[in-house]
């Protein structure tokens, strides 16, 4: 039918399970089903005590970040959809309460993983921890789950970056390296000792991207008869258009801190053929919840989504930047610039009793960017058939609902977009008048 809507139809009276609710992609989807999905019955959000924060701490002001203002204006009882559970995806039943844990087992009928450990310089130690035990304990509670329809988990289209050949399909990746063996390994070694006994993660650029690919073998080899969706993104940017343009992100990816660090005058190397894989954060979360039906109903028990296009190209997205936003005669001179404009400040500082922080903050963005760098340097050409054919099914009512075709995205647009917003509470560096005002505030 033209007009009916499978995706409602689907959620209505949907008992939910979030992890990495406080991460970008777990803000973007739960701001999404609030606000789209009004008729799912209940969300529970696991949440942690993170350093000094106890749980209830970090709760409190959730709903104060600025992207879910559209969705408050609409949706007045948004609150009475929501339950929190304290816990952690790496303790067995995820630190759950018995009382929660029914709740759970009886209840629930989707689980959406999406916490992980992000980081690009984590030893790889915590990495297992977090991105393979921590799934092997979200997966362990979700089986037990009498009503589970289907499982949900947020991976990468970078998991095979330095290990396989330059072509990623939507099916599990080869893996030099057994999960469960990495498993073992992690809990019976040391850090140092792991980083040496491990030769396989040296293959991969980084041991965040090593223990996404080894989550998914984790998935891959389950044999319960559940149905398992693998949702892959590249680096997640700004949103395209919901709940309104270009709204920010948490926790800026590595791609999008460079782009917006041109202006500085700070370069690095690419691969002129190397694609970019940015994928607007609501496109992201609209694909999730799309292939969350589609996983639901497949025959088999797993089925692969990669959220990309292969293009713009990393020296296209450049040159998109630099002409339409950059507009610094002092760019000839490359970061001579920006490491004067550190020592300046360090001066004023120092000079005021203060202690120097900017040439340190120069010398770990630099650093930051050798890492992150190697995310351009290597072509890779991204299968996306099972995600096309999804799009084609859909009606005009659900892609209204759920657009994420990335073919009619204006990258252009975007780019200009994203700098513009980047910049409008920032100071210019290189005018004197703005730089005085800046540093006087420190």
């Amino acid at each position: 039918m033209k007009n009916s809507n499978r995706f409602l139809e689907y959620f209505q009276g949907k008992c939910i399970f979030i992890t990495g609710c406080t991460g970008c992609v777990g803000i973007a989807l739960l701001e999404k089903l609030l606000r789209s999905f009004p008729q799912v019955n209940k969300i529970v959000l696991l949440i942690r005590k993170k350093k000094s924060k106890d749980a209830s701490t970090r709760i409190l002001n959730y709903f104060d970040n600025p992207v879910f203002s559209v969705m408050k204006e609409t949706h007045k009882d948004y609150l009475e959809k929501i339950m929190w559970m304290e816990g952690d995806i790496v303790k067995p039943n995820l630190g759950l309460s018995e009382e929660n844990l029914n709740y759970i087992y009886n209840k629930v009928n989707v689980f959406y993983h999406c916490a992980a450990s992000v980081k690009f310089v984590e030893n790889l130690k915590n990495s297992i921890t977090s991105n393979i035990y921590g799934t092997e304990m979200v997966y362990k509670v979700a089986k037990d789950c009498k009503k589970l329809e289907c499982f949900m988990h947020v991976s990468t289209v970078f998991c095979n970056h330095g290990y396989s050949q330059s072509v990623l399909k939507e099916e599990i990746p080869e893996n030099p390296a057994n999960p469960d063996r990495l498993l073992e390994m992690a809990k019976s070694m040391s850090v140092n000792e792991l980083e040496k006994n491990c030769k396989e993660s040296k293959n991969f650029i980084n041991n965040y991207v090593f223990t996404k690919n080894a989550t998914e073998n984790l998935l891959g080899n389950k044999k319960d008869n559940i149905k398992i969706g693998i949702l892959r993104v590249g680096c997640v940017m700004e949103s395209y258009k919901e709940p309104y343009p270009c709204w920010h992100l948490i926790h800026a990816n590595s791609f999008n801190v460079i782009l917006k660090n041109v202006v500085t005058g700070i370069v690095f190397n690419i691969n002129e053929k190397a694609v970019v894989y940015c994928t607007p954060i609501d496109l992201c979360v609209n694909a999730l919840i799309a292939t969350t039906y589609d996983a639901a109903h497949i025959t088999e028990n797993l089925k692969v989504y990669n959220v990309a296009i292969n293009c713009p190209t990393v020296k296209e997205i450049l040159k998109m930047f630099i002409k339409e936003n950059v507009k610094d005669p002092w760019l000839i001179f490359g970061s001579l610039k920006y490491r004067f404009l550190c020592h300046m400040k360090d001066l004023v500082l120092e000079m005021s009793g203060k202690r120097g922080i900017y040439v340190k903050e120069m010398e770990k963005l630099e650093h930051f960017i050798e890492i992150s760098q190697k995310f351009v340097l290597k072509e890779l050409y991204c299968h996306t058939e099972n995600l096309d054919e999804l799009w084609k099914s859909l009606n005009q009512s659900e892609r209204k609902l759920l657009f994420f075709n990335l073919n009619e995205v204006d990258y252009e647009e975007c780019v200009k977009s994203w700098y513009k917003s980047s910049m409008e509470n920032e100071y210019n560096p290189m005018d004197p008048t703005t730089t005085m005002l800046h540093l006087a505030k420190l």
